[in-house]
């Protein structure tokens, strides 16, 4: 589709994506690849807030340029996007799809990677130039965090070795990274290797497309446009000055009567921290951590706290992951008689005046759930688990605490048995953030020699992936709730918008007008 929109369309047919996750540890990532959402600029142009002009438009920052290597503006990573192929693509269903790298083979700690391709003025594209783009990510403040376990990058030809410190049978999937000339790694905007080329005309910057590109781009040309900060742009969607805005945050997963919406699945895990600390504690029995899983109703989490804007994590791994369906150990609804057959095989009995178990010395059953107020959705998460875990004979007392600084060090600090937590986990199913030393959902966690071996064994072979929830299920050491959606929230003039987790620009060139528009 290569058209001019109409001059009352532009201000409605914009694309931004911005991905503004907290990634402040719990509820919104464990300090991973963490993104500035400040740019330039000092709001929606003026001009824009009253008429309408006749491209389409998304927002920029002159100062960070296109290049995510150098700039961590989301705005920046965005629009590389368009700019700049990448090695991989993954979609909504978590496979994978090879672009410029042809294909990626793990073996062991070593990564081999075949690339080709070209960028826009014809240049061949060489394992040079992608290694020094791994490089580059490893140092940033966008992508430094996946890729920790790198020890060393070589190129031959169009060939890159890549050395880890341990073995990632998954490594490919971190791979969703722009590719620069090795040349141009530190320029704000360096040649294209994607669908659009930065250009200038008299009104300022725009991307335009590149001949070349297959498939192609959809729309000729693309403006650009300075705008600052998030709610600029919020308030640009709202009088129609952008007609997209993408968000893995939860303020924004409110769908609109006026406009389209286009959920698309997330690697952000909602789970039930459990902080076993110290042998005497009851949580120290995975027959009980057992329990609370059995105990809760994720489908119930996840259509009433997410609104249906969450899917049901039916193993600890994201279940839109390709395997993961036939690996799954939990259900979506709770089953109470097993819960408590296993609280009673512990030696728990049930009071049936209070109506909770007790052991033999009258001690309640009774723990605290921790959530963080900041976060409605959690609190709400935090009151139906408390009402669920009730239900099945155990007292669960909801602790909000308002400020997120106080709620992570009180979680880091072992002082929350239970509590309300949100992970961005990498697309590689890395779990270290839960298994190792240093991560932020690590303290109390219980794990098993069997657990950490069936962990190690998936990383190295996704065959593993089975024995590993199996072994999962059988330690608990935390209970998996829900996966998160991110929501791209745009203009009703507009249909076929199909973003992933990697790219809200995916397969852009089905992006059209609506029928109503067209007429």
């Amino acid at each position: 589709m290569k058209q001019q929109l109409s001059r009352c369309a532009r201000l409605r047919a914009g694309a931004v994506f911005l991905c503004l996750i907290l990634t402040l540890s719990l509820l919104g990532g464990c300090a991973q690849e963490q993104q500035d959402t400040s740019t330039a600029g000092t709001g929606v142009p003026a001009a824009q807030q009253s008429q309408s002009t006749e491209e389409f438009i998304l927002p920029y920052s002159s100062a960070g340029g296109v290049n995510p290597y150098v700039a961590q503006s989301s705005i920046t990573l965005q629009n590389s996007r368009l700019v700049f192929g990448s090695l991989v693509q993954i979609t909504n269903d978590f496979e994978l799809e090879y672009e410029i790298a042809r294909s990626v083979v793990s073996v062991g700690n070593t990564v081999e990677i075949t690339v080709g391709g070209s960028f826009a003025d014809g240049t061949a594209i060489t394992g040079a130039d992608v290694a020094a783009c791994i490089e580059a990510a490893r140092t940033s403040a966008v992508f430094g965090g996946r890729f920790s376990k790198v020890q060393s990058v070589r190129a031959s030809g169009n060939l890159v070795t890549v050395t880890l410190s341990e073995p990632d049978s998954l490594f490919a999937y971190l791979l969703d990274i722009p590719v620069i000339k090795a040349s141009e790694v530190g320029a704000t905007s360096p040649t294209s290797s994607g669908r659009y080329s930065v250009s200038q005309d008299d009104q300022g910057a725009l991307l335009v497309a590149n001949d070349s590109f297959d498939p192609p781009a959809g729309l000729e040309t693309i403006r650009l446009e300075e705008l600052s900060g998030y709610d600029a742009l919020v308030s640009g969607l709202n009088i129609g000055a952008i007609s997209l805005f993408s968000s893995e945050q939860e303020s924004d997963l409110a769908g609109s009567i006026i406009c389209n919406t286009a959920y698309f699945n997330l690697n952000n895990l909602v789970f039930l921290g459990i902080q076993a600390t110290g042998e005497d504690s009851p949580l120290a029995q995975p027959a009980l951590r057992q329990a609370l899983s059995l105990a809760v109703s994720r489908r119930e989490i996840a259509d009433k706290a997410y609104y249906s804007r969450a899917y049901v994590a039916t193993g600890v791994i994201n279940p839109r992951f390709p395997g993961e369906a036939e690996a799954a150990t939990m259900d979506s609804e709770p089953d109470l008689e097993a819960a408590k057959a296993l609280i009673e095989s512990l030696g728990y009995t049930l009071d049936p005046t209070s109506g909770y178990y007790q052991d033999a010395e009258g001690g309640r059953l009774s723990f605290t759930l921790l959530c963080y107020s900041g976060s409605s959705f959690k609190r709400y998460a935090a009151t139906l688990a408390a009402e669920q875990l009730k239900a099945c004979g155990i007292e669960v007392t909801v602790q909000e605490e308002a400020d997120f600084a106080a709620y992570h060090e009180r979680v880091l600090s072992g002082q929350a048995p239970l509590y309300i937590g949100e992970v961005k986990l990498y697309n590689n199913l890395n779990m270290d953030v839960f298994f190792s030393e240093g991560g932020d959902a690590h303290t109390g966690v219980a794990v098993s020699e069997e657990l950490m071996a069936a962990y190690n064994g998936m990383k190295a072979d996704i065959n593993g992936l089975a024995a590993f929830e199996m072994a999962f299920a059988a330690q608990m050491p935390f209970v998996p709730l829900v996966y998160k959606n991110g929501v791209a929230t745009y203009s009703k003039d507009y249909t076929g918008l199909t973003p992933t987790v990697s790219d809200i620009f995916y397969h852009l060139e089905n992006l059209s007008v609506s029928n109503t528009q067209k007429e």
